[in-house]
């Protein structure tokens, strides 16, 4: 969950990374998917559907077979395959789904922080804590960088625009 108060402005997200920390394992994770979802909501619960405050998660990556080879202590992430239009009001979901590995796994967090937290919900083959449905609350701190094309004029705005540049 990123808060809107951590000042994350309105436009199109492109991308996403996460700074690796440790030892890195590379692997394939199989149908493997990013979601973004904006919501209300400012904690986590361990239920999926009530984190979305009534919105809809919308699919902005997928890869059938998805292999990462993350290098501790640098940035790793990926392109979206249609970016996520976040309005700069709402908190916002982020949500990374796969179904099965090789056992492969890159580990991003790099502290526990109050207030910040992340819903786990399976590891291989073998769903744990209720999947899909259900997850399990960590107050993990990742330290993530979001690629965000911002929307210069807002979409409602009528006429010409003149700009000026010095």
């Amino acid at each position: 969950m990123v808060l809107q108060s951590d000042a994350v402005p309105a436009g199109d997200i492109t991308k996403w990374e996460w700074y690796a920390s440790l030892t890195q394992y590379p692997g394939d994770f199989y149908k493997f998917r990013f979601k973004c979802c904006h919501t209300s909501k400012t904690a986590l619960t361990d239920t999926y559907a009530d984190n979305y405050g009534g919105k809809t998660p919308v699919q902005v990556f997928y890869r059938e077979t998805c292999h990462i080879a993350a290098t501790a202590y640098q940035w790793f992430g990926f392109q979206f395959d249609t970016p996520f239009a976040y309005n700069g009001a709402d908190n916002l979901l982020f949500e990374v789904w796969w179904e099965g590995d090789n056992d492969g796994w890159a580990y991003t967090y790099w502290a526990r922080s109050t207030g910040r937290y992340v819903c786990s919900y399976i590891k291989g083959t073998t769903p744990l804590y209720g999947y899909p449905d259900k997850g399990e609350v960590h107050d993990f701190l990742h330290n993530m960088r979001i690629t965000i094309s911002p929307n210069a004029v807002a979409p409602t705005s009528l006429g010409r625009v003149k700009s000026m540049y010095r």
